[in-house]
């Protein structure tokens, strides 16, 4: 594949997106004449034509009111020309649109023919139920197989489909809408469109995917075509104006707004599925393994045949055992309530069987009938396994065909009482009840969970759009949402970005949710400024509006004098430390903060008798002892101060700045031997960091120093001596 191609391709639809039509014909002439051999109507000419004679009409003067329309009616036809160039570009020349090609070039692929397919499907199955026992299970199979072989080089005939014309987008609409058309055919011919339209935008396929949203009964195909002109926006290409008023459209009715902001926490959830996966094999599975005295059986767990001596050296250990196994797995089905994909960390790795080379697989409904795994049912037909998973499994449909093959590969190596166990719904752990499975937030997380392992699988994934990478994935952020009743969701979308951690989304989102009469947005600007993009003084100027909107928030104030501090600007931090201390004194941490703030402020005296009072209630305080020590120091009351260092020194709590303050008391003191030795004790822990240098860590303090009648020369005659 030569990428220059496609990225000069690229370009001219990047043009044209910017309404350079000369421009755009300019280049597309010049790639036709560097690629002679590639099929292409005259459509190009005519485009050339009727541009030079708007450019003739415009230099004779004549003012034309149609020559915007005219315009950009000229730029959505180079663009269909240049798309259709595109696609049969890469179905040339890009692996995955090659062999999608391949897989339907011998097939006819007319309306008729496709429709004809399509309900022969249905009444052939429909069928079976009269033929004998003994000739329907070959027929079935032949059945199956035969429109397997269909539907498979259909989906690659729509992925390289060339724009439709709207006789082909009426058509497709309708027999997703038919109810002679099969809802698994259906589910896969919308998966098809939304792989297509995402990696070659066609407005026409787009239509289709909103129409089949907002028209059909069906619950499964509706979320299937939610997720797919979502999915769809990851084309970039936004020439068509008719792109805006669909979203638009779809976007008056409130409940249409809920669902999308419930999807864009769900791809969230699925992006998160490496880092759940993490957290499981890092601090839930070693517990559940520590614990291998318990048998798991089809009748749940059991404890096994334990020393009976074991109660008398451990009392409880049998007890403790079991509760840590029950709270391990509590934790994960805790974070599969709350939207985590747990089970991506062991179903990726069971995505190498052959099933999986094929493209319309990983998309494809669960169903026992499939040709590709009508063995494996065979295998496992003396069992009720299969169908408890399609029935009650919590599995996407994907992992489903994946557990399947895998226990088909090895059921016969497994011991017949662990056999035994497949014949109960227990083997498969929690389960989902039927309700649960048809509601929309569980069938779209289901269809999300099959996309996300498709575009972090599949072996040809680096050549398509990725709707999870870090450009498309935060979708709402998208320009044609602008003006919409989205806006409305913005605030919680941010604070659950907020909660996620998730800088990217927040920056996306951020720029498009800035109100400065709501306190709610300041404050998520404020925090992301501080956590985030670590700008404590962006920080303080919204939570100086915050603070003005919600005066009584103790969330705002905290954040404010935290912000403050951080910029160093100490008198203010001091304030609203001390407002939130007076608020409720009874807090060591408000009291502490306040009395920090205080002494950056250099107001010893105001900190010292409140330090006093905590060291009496909190008389083991390392905390407190560390920060009245260095406040005794700023009023110059060096003996205390030495005093109180020792108690810190010699305790388990001293941290490495500790040493670096003490020393600086026994150097204002004049005990110049002592004050090295602590300095030398700080450099010790600094050892890793080969660049660190002492003067930068006493340049942070000169003021400091300073006020204590040090002076740089002072300063580096002992950076020498620790040389030394």
């Amino acid at each position: 594949m030569d990428t220059k191609d496609i990225k000069q391709l690229d370009g001219i639809i990047k043009s044209l997106g910017e309404k350079k039509l000369g421009y755009g014909i300019h280049s597309t002439r010049s790639f036709v004449s560097a690629h002679p051999y590639m099929m292409y109507d005259d459509e190009l000419e005519n485009i050339e034509r009727d541009y030079t004679l708007m450019l003739d009409y415009m230099k004779r003067g004549f003012n034309d009111p149609q020559r915007k329309d005219i315009y950009n009616s000229l730029l959505t036809r180079l663009y269909k020309f240049v798309s259709n160039l595109r696609i049969s570009y890469m179905s040339q020349n890009i692996q995955f649109f090659s062999e999608a090609t391949r897989k339907s070039i011998n097939q006819s692929f007319s309306n008729d023919r496709i429709k004809s397919a399509l309900e022969s499907f249905v009444t052939d199955v429909a069928m079976l139920s009269l033929e004998p026992e003994p000739a329907r299970t070959e027929k079935s199979k032949e059945i199956y197989r035969t429109h397997n072989d269909f539907i498979q080089a259909l989906f690659g005939y729509i992925v390289v489909s060339r724009q439709w014309t709207d006789n082909e987008r009426d058509f497709f609409e309708g027999i997703l809408l038919s109810p002679a058309t099969d809802i698994i055919d259906a589910q896969l011919i919308t998966s098809a469109i939304t792989i297509a339209t995402m990696n070659n935008m066609d407005i026409n396929k787009f239509h289709v995917l909103i129409n089949i949203y907002t028209k059909t009964t069906d619950n499964r195909l509706r979320q299937r075509a939610l997720v797919g002109w979502v999915f769809a926006l990851s084309s970039d290409v936004k020439i068509h104006p008719q792109l805006k008023q669909l979203v638009a459209s779809v976007l008056e009715n409130p409940d249409v707004i809920n669902e999308i902001a419930d999807l864009q926490k769900q791809i969230i959830f699925c992006m998160n599925a490496e880092q759940d996966n993490d957290t499981i094999q890092r601090d839930i599975m070693p517990e559940l393994m520590k614990n291998n005295n318990l048998n798991i059986t089809r009748f749940g767990i059991t404890e096994k045949e334990d020393d009976p001596m074991n109660d008398i050296f451990d009392p409880g250990a049998s007890e403790r055992a079991m509760e840590k196994m029950e709270e391990g797995f509590q934790k994960m089905m805790n974070m599969q309530k709350a939207g985590s994909d747990i089970y991506f960390g062991g179903f990726s790795q069971m995505k190498r069987f052959p099933f999986f080379y094929h493209v319309a697989n990983w998309f494809c409904p669960f169903y026992l009938e499939h040709p590709e795994i009508s063995s494996t049912v065979d295998k496992l037909k003396d069992t009720p396994l299969l169908s408890n998973i399609l029935n009650n499994g919590p599995f996407c449909d994907s992992d489903k065909y994946s557990f399947t093959l895998a226990v088909a590969s090895v059921i016969n190596h497994i011991p017949a009482n662990m056999r035994e166990m497949f014949n109960t719904k227990e083997a498969l752990g929690q389960t989902v009840s039927d309700e649960d499975q048809k509601q929309p937030a569980y069938i779209r997380r289901m269809i999300l969970q099959d996309m996300y392992r498709f575009f972090r699988l599949f072996y040809q994934r680096s050549q398509l759009v990725n709707p999870f990478d870090r450009h498309h994935s935060i979708f709402v952020a998208d320009d044609l949402f602008d003006g919409t009743g989205l806006s409305k969701v913005f605030p919680d979308l941010c604070y659950f970005m907020l909660k996620h951690k998730n800088k990217n989304a927040l920056a996306s989102l951020l720029p498009k949710y800035n109100d400065e009469s709501d306190a709610r947005c300041m404050l998520t600007h404020g925090i992301y400024e501080l956590n985030f993009a670590h700008n404590p003084a962006s920080a303080a100027k919204y939570l100086e509006k915050a603070i003005k909107l919600q005066p009584d928030s103790r969330r705002v104030k905290s954040m404010l004098a935290r912000a403050y501090f951080e910029t160093e600007n100490y008198n203010d931090a001091a304030k609203w430390y001390g407002i939130i201390y007076n608020e409720d004194n009874s807090s060591k941490t408000n009291a502490l903060n306040y009395c920090v703030a205080l002494s950056k402020a250099e107001k010893y005296a105001e900190a010292i008798n409140l330090l006093y009072k905590l060291d009496i209630e909190y008389p083991d305080s390392i905390s407190v002892i560390r920060v009245l020590a260095w406040n005794l120091m700023g009023m110059n009351k060096l003996q205390q101060a030495e005093r109180e260092y020792k108690r810190i020194t010699k305790s388990n709590e001293a941290e490495n700045g500790d040493w670096l303050n003490a020393g600086y008391c026994q150097w204002f003191i004049g005990n110049i031997s002592e004050a090295i030795n602590m300095f030398k004790t700080f450099m010790s822990f600094q050892s890793k960091n080969q660049s660190y240098n002492l003067y930068d860590e006493f340049s942070k303090d000169r003021s400091f120093l300073l006020s204590h009648g040090i002076d740089e020369i002072d300063i580096l005659l002992m950076t020498d001596l620790i040389k030394e």
